[in-house]
């Protein structure tokens, strides 16, 4: 039997005077996708992987919930 892969995608726009940017996160399974920059750009992107895909969630909504303060 074949487990679900734990997933989610978020994407994030900031746009003000100064600037307009995105940041973004993709996870699945134990690794996730941060991906951001300007807005219009293909942006800088970082893999992160874990050990359990628990603890790759977690951090995941660890840094999402920071970014929404």
């Amino acid at each position: 039997v074949l487990s679900k892969q734990k997933s989610m995608k978020k994407y994030l726009t900031y746009e003000d005077e100064k600037s307009n940017k995105f940041w973004q996160i993709e996870v699945i399974g134990k690794s996730f996708t941060v991906t951001y920059g300007k807005t219009g750009t293909a942006g800088t992107s970082q893999l992160k992987e874990f050990d359990t895909e628990d603890k790759c969630l977690k951090e995941a909504e660890k840094l999402l919930n920071e970014k929404l303060k």
